[in-house]
């Protein structure tokens, strides 16, 4: 290891004493060999989903990195956050409905169409808008999500929308493709799907298209809703097949095998043409009573277009293993079962490279508590280089998640009757010794 490495070393053992636990990788249940392909005093790199099966602890205390030697490594877990609770106010951009072959321009520092061949807007006025242009030069801020409105009285519709950035109207980048946009009603309930959302991004123009014939409505308005944290984005997911449950006629049960960190959740309904209001609860363990924790309208349509579904929901973190799908609107459950998909922000280790590599990554203990340092003090200008991880192993096995075993009611009370006498003698010793004298 360079000198960097050991300055980096000392400044982490001397902001967390006693880091090193007199541990070794046996004392795990499994292991990931780390990948590295260059030399560097710091790595990083995300946990994979085994991680999460096989750990005991829902926070991830039962996490070691140990090196060739199986000496413990110092590490930190960085961990997704919570989504704030206060957001910036929405702002409402100037749109320009763009309908047939029409384009925006600026004319001076104003948005207007233009309709090639002819005056702007001629002969056009009662075709439907297929795209809209939007002013964002009046935003300060990178914007996360678009909220598209339209009457509240408009007719039912189910289809895609694709979202386009420019700074100068002529070369567009697509920020999503096709995001669902529905607007639907179906025994007794609305469905509104109008939130479009996508990696924080800053521009002066916006383009909004619909993906096949437009809507019979016009847009009243779009809201620029403002990123409050650059965050990373979602990228890995989990599906999970449903089972009925055995006490509720109306619910779906699901085990997701893991405490995973998710942020985001969808159903999949199982059969199309359906719309439900689906309430999600979770809960840690099999006896702990069911926390909500969403209620949201779901839909899977098929159209000229293709098939329409729901986005995938944003909800604050939730690490529960075990959750349930209750439909309480829109005609009880369907014959065969649902399907929970479910997305997270993976957590990522940061180690330091102290001693000779390979190193291992091992995890799975339920007697283990946290063990990580912290690695604040790492100049910002060191490298942390990428790592990766291989294929698992079996170091202690899967014994080793485990509660430990509890002491013996009869072992306390024989400590407790050996005190006890030993006290007894003790005195009895003491009032021999007082009646010598």
């Amino acid at each position: 290891m360079n000198r960097g490495g050991g300055c980096l070393l000392a400044l982490a053992l001397g902001s967390s004493p006693g880091w090193a636990a007199d541990l070794s990788p046996q004392d795990f249940a499994f292991g990931l060999p780390v990948v590295t392909t260059k030399d560097a005093a710091v790595y990083r790199f995300e946990l994979p989903l085994e991680v999460y099966r096989g750990t005991a602890r829902d926070d991830l205390g039962d996490v070691r990195l140990f090196n060739a030697q199986a000496e413990a490594v110092p590490y930190s877990l960085l961990r997704p956050s919570a989504p704030s609770q206060t957001h910036a106010a929405s702002t409402e951009l100037p749109m320009i409905p763009l309908r047939g072959n029409s384009r925006a321009i600026l004319n001076g520092a104003r948005l207007v169409p233009e309709s090639p061949g002819s005056a702007p807007g001629a002969g056009i006025a009662n075709t439907a808008a297929g795209q809209y242009v939007l002013d964002g030069r009046g935003l300060d801020t990178a914007v996360a999500a678009l909220q598209v409105n339209w009457p509240p009285t408009t007719v039912d519709y189910s289809g895609r929308v694709k979202i386009e950035a420019s700074d100068d109207l002529e070369s567009w980048q697509t920020l999503v493709a096709a995001a669902p946009a529905a607007n639907l009603h179906a025994n007794g309930q609305a469905l509104i799907e109008n939130r479009i959302g996508f990696s924080p991004t800053k521009a002066k123009f916006w383009r909004l298209s619909w993906i096949g014939p437009p809507p019979r409505f016009e847009l009243t308005s779009v809201l620029a809703q403002p990123a409050n944290d650059p965050a990373q984005s979602v990228h890995a997911s989990l599906d999970v097949e449903g089972a009925s449950s055995a006490t509720e006629a109306d619910a779906d049960l699901f085990d997701l095998g893991a405490h995973l960190p998710v942020s985001r959740v969808n159903v999949i309904l199982p059969e199309t043409n359906t719309v439900n209001t689906i309430e999600l609860s979770s809960r840690r363990a099999p006896g702990d009573p069911w926390r909500t924790v969403t209620q949201a309208g779901f839909y899977r349509l098929k159209t000229a277009e293709g098939e329409q579904q729901n986005a995938a929901v944003d909800i604050l973190i939730d690490r529960d293993r075990y959750w349930r799908a209750r439909i309480l609107r829109g005609g009880g459950l369907p014959r065969t079962a649902l399907r929970l998909h479910l997305e997270w922000v993976p957590n990522e280790v940061t180690f330091l490279a102290r001693g000779r590599p390979p190193f291992l990554l091992a995890y799975g203990n339920s007697a283990v508590s946290g063990a990580e340092v912290d690695l604040a003090q790492v100049p910002a200008d060191v490298e942390i280089a990428p790592a990766g991880v291989g294929k698992v192993r079996t170091l202690g096995g899967a014994g080793r998640l485990n509660p430990p075993p509890v002491s013996a009611p009869h072992g306390r009370l024989g400590l407790w009757i050996a005190l006890s006498l030993s006290a007894f003698l003790l005195g009895w010793v003491v009032f021999r010794v007082l009646r010598a004298d």
